[in-house]
């Protein structure tokens, strides 16, 4: 599954905390990415684990939590997440 992408709307239903929370900080990391890349030929975009391991990282959970609650989603980990087209 090289190259994978996902869009960022496939996560608005996602509820770890509550409905769409994993969704508004994918649009966050989105949105400050865009902000540090800007003027660059850089592109930076998490992956499905990265975005987890963020999530995580914020609320000091372990990062096993956090993929144990977007495991009945069966995204696939290694994609990246991207704006809707």
């Amino acid at each position: 599954m090289k190259g994978k992408k996902i869009s960022v709307s496939e996560l608005k239903d996602i509820e770890i905390l509550y409905k769409g929370d994993i969704y508004e900080l994918a649009c966050l990391i989105l949105k400050l990415y865009d902000a540090k890349d800007a003027g660059t030929n850089v592109r930076s975009r998490h992956t499905v684990y990265g975005l987890a391991d963020e999530y995580a990282m914020l609320l000091r959970w372990s990062r096993e939590r956090v993929l144990a609650s977007l495991a009945p989603h069966n995204l696939p980990l290694e994609a990246t997440v991207e704006y809707d087209a």
